[in-house]
């Protein structure tokens, strides 16, 4: 797990999403992506099908208000300004209440949240500025790699003074999106929007049907491990290996009718 103290990478990352898609946004719905609340705090996750894995970055965006009433509190030592310290603690501490908030299946087999990247974004350290976010990122491996999918996330965190909560599906190269729901109800462009308390998100959860196809991107860098294939075994070397077991039990025949043969003659 990576821990660093940034400007918020996850909400650039979602204003990105929300240019290069070319929809048009209404005044609220722009605030969500550019600007923080002023005294709520909103999340935002964002799933993306692989070949081999999906990649779940979830983000924690506290308002102007609460962020100020919080950075207060980050600053153990009470010297004015968040060091990097200060704030991996209080990030590692945020990680770990989602990941073990975090309910998770993958074609029905539980999986575990491991953060592979946590970033606070504090924009500046003082303690007398406002809202910052949390940033995280984790994979959830498919086994195997490749083929039809299906992935279940509810979301238990309960984040003080809920504002929205916006959780988005996007496909990636060579991967189809097949359906996605959260409650019963499927939105447009696998874009969903909730005011509060997480409600259908923590109950019935996201319900996420894909398939990866054999050109979708499979990434060998050793997070999502594949059992080794084992080789069969050459013609040849299979015949040799019958051969020497014929061999031996043919010896082993041999000696047993001579020493037969040898106490038949005694007699």
């Amino acid at each position: 797990m990576r821990l660093s103290l940034a400007p918020s990478v996850g909400l650039l990352a979602w204003l990105l999403v929300g240019l290069s898609s070319g929809r048009s946004v209404g005044p609220g719905q722009a605030a969500a992506h550019v600007a923080p609340a002023v005294g709520d705090n909103n999340r935002y996750l964002k799933l993306t099908p692989m070949g081999d894995r999906v990649r779940l970055s979830y983000t924690v965006f506290y308002g102007e208000i609460p962020g100020a009433g919080m950075r207060g509190a980050i600053d153990a030592n009470h010297d004015g300004a968040i060091d990097d310290g200060e704030s991996q603690a209080f990030g590692a501490r945020v990680a770990g209440e989602i990941a073990a908030a975090l309910e998770i299946t993958v074609d029905g087999a539980r999986q575990a949240v491991a953060w592979s990247q946590v970033v606070v974004g504090l924009g500046t350290p003082q303690t007398t500025a406002g809202s910052f976010s949390v940033d995280l990122v984790a994979w959830l491996c498919l086994a195997p790699p490749r083929g039809k999918h299906a992935v279940l996330l509810r979301d238990h965190y309960a984040i003080a003074r809920p504002g929205e909560t916006e959780v988005k599906v996007e496909d990636s190269p060579g991967v189809t999106i097949h359906s996605t729901r959260i409650g019963g109800a499927s939105w447009e462009d696998n874009d969903y929007k909730l005011i509060g308390p997480s409600g259908a998100l923590e109950t019935e959860g996201l319900e996420l049907l894909f398939t990866a196809g054999d050109k979708s991107p499979v990434t060998a860098d050793g997070v999502c491990r594949r059992p080794a294939a084992q080789r069969a075994l050459p013609a040849a070397a299979i015949v040799g290996a019958a051969a020497i077991v014929a061999f031996v039990l043919a010896c082993a025949v041999i000696l047993v009718l001579r020493v037969r043969r040898r106490r038949w003659q005694r007699r």
